[in-house]
């Protein structure tokens, strides 16, 4: 019975060493392939583009708003007048704006970040699959990663890279 045991025992253990040789692992420095990807690049751009539109916009009105109660202060305007209640219209319709704003710059972050996001882990996913790897960790140094070494051998941050461009 002993005999049969330590034998079964014997086995498993092979049967795990071979299960475990076979097991491949890769990492992957996220920060970088996101950095150095094209499309990435471009939306980003983009975004500072839209971002810098609505910036120039929102002071223009807010210049605008500023000299109209400058105005308004120097002719000595009462408060409950027509005109004061325009002013404060206006700047009601300023901070819808610039909510306004706010909220789709980052509707527009989050839709760029989705896109880029799943062009990269599709990549990801495909040089895995077809190089038999059954893990991919990311090893970013920006974000405390899972990874605390790995061997360079194991880095397929470059191969990605090249996939994406």
């Amino acid at each position: 019975m002993k005999i049969h045991a330590l034998a079964l025992c014997a086995l498993s253990f092979v049967t795990l060493s071979n299960a475990a040789a076979e097991f491949r692992i890769a990492t992957v420095d996220l920060t970088k392939v996101v950095n150095e990807f094209p499309d990435a690049v471009t939306k980003k751009e983009e975004l500072d583009e839209a971002s810098d539109k609505a910036k120039t916009k929102l002071e223009a009105k807010g210049k605008e708003l500023q000299a109209l109660q400058e105005k308004l202060e120097k002719a000595k305007v009462a408060a409950n007048s027509k005109e004061a209640e325009n002013f404060r219209t206006q700047v009601r319709d300023f901070e819808r704006m610039r909510a306004d704003a706010k909220n789709e710059l980052e509707r527009k972050f989050v839709k760029m970040n989705k896109d880029v996001t799943d062009k990269i882990m599709a990549k990801i996913e495909t040089y895995a699959k077809s190089n038999d790897y059954d893990l991919v960790l990311d090893k970013s140094e920006k974000v405390r990663g899972p990874v605390l070494f790995g061997d360079s051998s194991a880095d397929i941050t470059d191969d990605i890279i090249k996939l994406l461009k």
